[in-house]
């Protein structure tokens, strides 16, 4: 990711000690408070143990960028503000490589407005090259009101903006032999995200809603290492921008240069999958490829979200 100058706004985040949300305003120094959590879990904040940095974004009511700020450590749990009355929404990313190694960027570069940002995978090889992993992104949401004279407080949950995919391969007949350098490649993923929500979840039990990101129809190809263990098995992983329920994940697996499995359409196994993948807030995926003389079987290898693989190939 280009990274973006940390705006400070002319009404910094402060924290005091001795200042509760009950206190009148004339006691507090700020006026919002928004609280930042992991979806996953609403009885326990895990949000610092899935990421080390959140990236937010201020905006006005006209979507015109306010200013963005880098949160790490113990601030990234929450942040205040003495912010006028009106309306704003703050977006957040988790994750973003501030050394760029991630190779994501945040266009346009210039006279930003909620409505034109984009978070980008496109590198100058890929496409139609393939690229790297991404980095295991997270993404919040709200639009929210800050009444004159009176305190705001929110829970503002985060998402997995990210896909994560572990394969192992294993052969039933005719395995490849010892060494060898290999690689995976998987082709039709996002490429591009909207800062602006795509979807929006039922209020929680706990309150709030967690949010998906809008997620663009351009599409990317990924690449990433692979090696084969001592059991004579392939594994490898891939981390790329979320899956929706119209994702073909064309997947193959290539020894020195050579595809030896594939291309296989993952979809045809992902849309038995009982959740809906424009909606799910994780999206964390172990399967086994099993490689058989006259057909190719992929199942799931906990077995925690479906009980049965299927042939496709």
């Amino acid at each position: 990711m280009k990274k973006i100058p940390e705006i400070v706004y002319t009404l910094l985040a402060v924290v005091l000690s001795g200042c509760t949300f009950g206190d009148e305003p004339g006691v507090c120094p700020y006026t919002t408070r928004l609280d930042y959590w992991y979806a996953g879990s609403s009885a326990e904040n895990l949000l610092p143990v899935y990421m080390d940095n959140l990236h937010q974004y201020l905006f006005d009511s006209e979507g015109r960028l306010l200013g963005s700020v880098a949160l790490r450590g113990d601030s990234i749990s929450s942040w205040q503000s003495n912010l006028e009355a009106g309306d704003y929404t703050v977006v957040l990313w988790g994750n973003l490589a501030e050394d760029g190694s991630d190779h994501l960027e945040i266009q346009p570069p210039a006279d930003r407005r909620l409505s034109d940002m984009t978070l980008s995978a496109v590198t100058a090889e890929a496409p139609p090259g393939y690229r790297g992993n991404t980095s295991r992104l997270y993404y919040g949401y709200l639009s929210f009101h800050v009444d004159e004279g009176k305190m705001f407080r929110q829970r503002v949950y985060l998402s997995h903006a990210h896909a994560s995919l572990h394969v192992t391969v294993q052969w039933m007949a005719g395995a490849p032999p010892e060494g060898g350098t290999y690689r995976m490649r998987m082709k039709g993923i996002a490429s591009e995200y909207g800062f602006v929500k795509g979807w929006e979840s039922e209020e929680l039990s706990s309150g709030g809603n967690y949010t998906v990101p809008y997620i663009g129809t351009s599409q990317i190809n990924h690449e990433t290492r692979a090696s084969m263990n001592y059991d004579g098995e392939v594994t490898g992983e891939f981390v790329t921008f979320r899956y929706t329920s119209g994702t073909h994940q064309l997947w193959s697996l290539w020894r020195n240069d050579e595809r030896i499995v594939g291309d296989l359409d993952l979809y045809r196994f992902f849309s038995k999958k009982p959740m809906n993948m424009d909606q799910n807030v994780e999206q964390e995926f172990e399967i086994l490829v099993t490689v058989y003389e006259d057909k190719i079987v992929v199942s799931e290898v906990t077995g925690s979200d479906w009980d049965e693989g299927g042939a496709i190939g």
